[in-house]
Order: C-alpha cells, then sequence, then structure tokens
C-alpha cells in the first residue's frame, strides 16, 4: 500500500470506527458463583466434625489432633470462653458439608451444623498437609 493509501485508511478507520465506538455496548456484569448447596458427608468427616464440635462444647481438645501454633493458641481460659458460647445452642441436629476449600498448604472444610432452635452455625476447619488442624474459626458469629 502507498502511503498515500496508508493515510486514507487510517482516517476511513477512524471515521468509520471513532473512539469509545465501542464503550457503548454494555460493560460485562460480574456475577457472584452460586453457593453450592450443602452435602452430606461421608461417616468418617462427620464423625470428625461432631467429635471437634462435642469437646469444643465441653471445653477440651485432642491435643494431637492441632499442630503446635493452635494449641498454643487454644489455651483453657479461650476453651473456656468459647464453650460458654457453644454450650448455648445445644447438640447439633444436623452437620453438613458447606463448602471445601483446597490451597497447596490446607484443605478447609465449611461444617454447616444444624440446631433444634432453628440456628445454624459454619465451623471453618483448616488442615495443614501433615494432617493436623491449623485453623479453627467460626465466620458467621457466635
Amino acid at each position: 500500500m502507498k502511503p498515500r493509501n496508508q493515510s486514507f485508511a487510517i482516517i476511513a478507520a477512524l471515521v468509520l470506527f471513532p473512539a469509545g465506538a465501542f464503550a457503548a455496548s454494555p460493560a460485562p456484569v460480574a456475577t457472584a458463583m452460586p453457593t453450592p448447596a450443602p452435602t452430606a458427608l461421608s461417616p468418617k468427616r462427620l464423625a470428625f466434625a461432631r467429635s471437634l464440635f462435642t469437646n469444643l462444647q465441653a471445653g477440651k481438645i485432642e491435643s494431637t489432633l492441632f499442630d503446635a501454633r493452635m494449641n498454643e493458641l487454644l489455651k483453657p481460659t479461650v476453651l473456656s470462653g468459647l464453650a460458654k458460647k457453644l454450650e448455648t445452642l445445644g447438640n447439633p441436629t444436623a452437620i453438613l458439608d458447606a463448602a471445601d476449600h483446597t490451597t497447596p498448604s490446607y484443605r478447609v472444610t465449611d461444617y454447616l451444623l444444624r440446631f433444634s432452635a432453628g440456628h445454624s452455625v459454619i465451623m471453618r476447619v483448616a488442615i495443614d498437609t501433615k494432617g493436623k488442624i491449623a485453623g479453627l474459626f467460626f465466620p458467621n458469629g457466635l
């Protein structure tokens, strides 16, 4: 193409496709991914979650299940305070798997605990690569 024809092509492109011509199309909208419905746990995982919660309600832990940092953090006074909050809920009527997330360092499971009074609590447990509990949270509060 000769320089004159190239200039014409550039001008034609600017006239036919002015800046912002495509801006009139709707902007993409971020949509939230649907949260999967809670699912039943395997008997082994159900027993683990129930035992962990029952022990927390009683203000005790099986230290061999936790990593060193968690054993350090879960001192008797902390466990006692947590037990007082958890014992008001009573026994869970159902424990379901609400979500699983895997990272290179942890497998994080959100257990949905349902109670007879209509209350529900999420118990988030992070298991490290050695199979020890490295994190324990109640993200929706108590």
